[in-house]
């Protein structure tokens, strides 16, 4: 019976990865879809204390992530993952028109001046966004970010519970997809210079 279960889970791990190859086959090529429903137009406090509008990033590809800088694991891994594929971007000339941006949902503790300490781990062209609670909340929404303060961390502060998709959004402001953390970085490398 043990064998049987065994062959089993073998069979259907072998057909998802052929599914998974086939769908990938047939999606190159295409152009990335927008998605009508996220995004827009939102005003912020950038990492210098200085007024942000997203009309700034307007001609730039932006990878988005929105994250907290308490955060103990999948947030500065996720950055730590976006300064590498900067970094490749760098090394082949097409980094000046491809902007990170980080948006934090704790701005209590998340200050510009910290946000801007915070960045310097992972590269100094990154943007850090921060803003009162309203205007965070309104950005977090209109991306259908959802974040959940569970409790304290051993600091004191608030510990989120949150969604961790990295959004890759186009010259114009639309997003055009949604990365698990976890993504190859070489699928968002090939998507992002599509829109380059």
């Amino acid at each position: 019976m043990k064998k049987l279960i065994l062959m089993t889970v073998a069979v259907v791990c072998v057909l998802a990865v052929a599914v998974l190859w086939q769908t990938s086959r047939d999606s190159a090529g295409k152009p990335l879809p927008v998605n009508t429903r996220m995004g827009g137009q939102f005003e912020m406090t950038d990492q210098d204390g200085q007024p942000f509008s997203s009309e700034a990033l307007q001609g730039k590809v932006v990878l988005l992530f929105f994250g907290f800088t308490h955060c103990p694991d999948i947030c500065p891994a996720t950055m730590a993952r976006m300064a590498q594929l900067y970094k490749d971007l760098e090394q082949t000339g097409e980094a000046s028109d491809v902007q990170v941006v980080f948006i934090t949902f704790d701005p209590e503790r998340d200050t510009a001046e910290y946000l801007k300490k915070y960045l310097a781990w992972f590269h100094p062209d990154f943007i850090g966004l921060t803003g009162t609670p309203e205007q965070v909340k309104k950005v977090a929404a209109q991306y259908s970010v959802v974040y959940l303060a569970v409790g304290e961390d051993s600091e004191g502060g608030t510990e989120f519970a949150h969604s961790d998709f990295v959004y890759l959004i186009d010259r114009e402001g639309k997003v055009r997809k949604l990365y698990p953390v976890d993504a190859e970085l070489e699928e968002i490398k090939r998507d992002l210079r599509t829109l380059l």
